[in-house]
């Protein structure tokens, strides 16, 4: 009889100590309790995160810290933007970088997010010049070269034109409500284009929608926005079809070194990376990034006691 009890009271036993364990997991050594964070001093000891990048978590940790000039605690690498949100979401990390675009983008469709004040931080102030280019990738041998020229040839007829600035300022600076464009709706404004114009060959171009408006997937999986309107009018140029690869970012530089693909759309080389044996180049520029900005969860009103916000 004594050994039914004492089973019985081992298995309570477990059970209270599993409770236990869970409540500090989610308020102490398990990284869920929500850091608020207001201002640059703020990110001291912090954790930043971000979407997957082709710097490797090691280096992108080392450049962000050194950017904040404050010594943070961890960097985490995310698969996607929404998973890096979420990862915000949940106090997994206590930031997460994006870029001007990305980030005026989540704070105009997230209505918990803000955008850091780190108007202290001069690492982070707007250069003159940009940090860096939104550009396609193309690899670094003699067929890559030869796409790299052709994509920059069809992206400096597009921002000659005028073409790039109303794009820009439809899916980007209006994001939110400009109405979407697919894959599908490729051609559509250009029909008559291929019965005057002989085309030839194609390009596989992946995306991976890491930077939202500037390359996006919709709530259906599909590309959509800048990234899709932008091709289109480099096929046109081109006098070539496109079809769009969607890849996911642990794997896309790999896919175009495999040549996979012929280009990656949203490829980018700020020079702010360790890694010695990039093998990629990139085309023209066809977006221009100014500073790296740091998004983080809106402080909640507190609660009165009957349950109504202050």
């Amino acid at each position: 009889m004594k050994t039914k009890w004492y089973k019985f009271g081992a298995v309570v036993f477990l059970l209270i100590l599993t409770l236990v364990s869970a409540v500090l997991w989610k308020t102490g050594d398990g990284h869920k309790e929500l850091k608020t964070v207001t201002c640059a001093d703020d990110l001291e000891g912090s954790r930043i995160g971000g979407v997957r990048s082709y710097m490797g978590p090691e280096a992108s940790g080392i450049y962000f810290e050194s950017l904040l000039g404050r010594d943070t605690s961890a960097y985490r690498e995310y698969d996607s933007f929404e998973d890096a949100v979420e990862g915000l979401r949940a106090g997994e990390v206590d930031a997460i970088w994006a870029c001007d675009s990305t980030a005026d983008y989540a704070v105009k469709n997230y209505g918990d997010l803000d955008i850091l004040d780190n108007s202290d931080m001069s690492a982070t102030a707007r250069l003159s010049k940009p940090r860096f280019s939104f550009a396609l990738a193309v690899t670094d041998d003699k067929e890559g070269e030869e796409t790299r020229k052709r994509l920059s040839d069809a992206i400096d007829k597009i921002r000659s034109d005028g073409t790039l600035g109303r794009l820009v300022n439809d899916y980007i600076k209006n994001a939110v409500s400009t109405d979407p464009f697919r894959e599908e709706d490729m051609w559509s404004r250009t029909d008559r284009f291929r019965f005057t114009h002989e085309m030839s060959g194609s390009l596989d171009i992946g995306i991976t929608g890491s930077a939202p408006p500037v390359e996006m997937i919709d709530e259906d999986g599909q590309p959509s926005g800048f990234c899709v309107a932008m091709l289109d009018e480099i096929a046109c140029r081109l006098c070539t079809d496109i079809n769009i690869r969607i890849l996911d970012t642990e794997t896309a530089y790999s896919q175009l070194m495999a040549g996979k693909i012929d280009a990656l759309f949203a490829g980018a080389d700020s020079g702010n990376t360790t890694q010695e044996d990039k093998k990629f180049l990139t085309t023209t520029g066809y977006l221009d990034m100014y500073n790296y900005k740091f998004l983080v969860r809106t402080p909640q009103e507190p609660e009165t006691t009957d349950g109504t916000e202050e």
